[in-house]
């Protein structure tokens, strides 16, 4: 298992799948709403994991996990501003409107 995970800390950190912030902004409201509630999971299973591992000593491994947590909760954060930034846009736009349609 601590073979895999040194693989994994090889090949997928720094090179995790995330999207910039001008990229997100191609992604409509809902779609947000499900990449933060698959954000939400991981975290979850990842801390999950990190107790778990910290349970059997492998204390090593633990900190490989909380590093992968914390770049999860950092891009959770990038998206949960994105999905702000586009619900405040949206209400400007809908008072914008009403004011011009009164």
């Amino acid at each position: 298992m601590t073979k895999n995970l040194d693989v994994c800390k090889n090949d997928c950190m720094d090179i995790l799948p995330m999207l910039s912030l001008e990229e997100l902004h191609d992604f409509d409201t809902f779609e947000l709403s499900e990449m933060i509630n698959s954000l939400e999971y991981a975290i979850r299973y990842t801390k999950e994991c990190s107790f778990t591992f910290s349970c059997f000593g492998k204390e090593e491994t633990s900190e490989k996990v909380k590093t992968v947590t914390n770049e999860l909760e950092g891009y959770l954060e990038n998206v949960k501003g994105v999905q702000r930034f586009k619900i405040n846009e949206k209400k400007k736009m809908e008072h914008l409107l009403k004011d011009v349609n009164a």
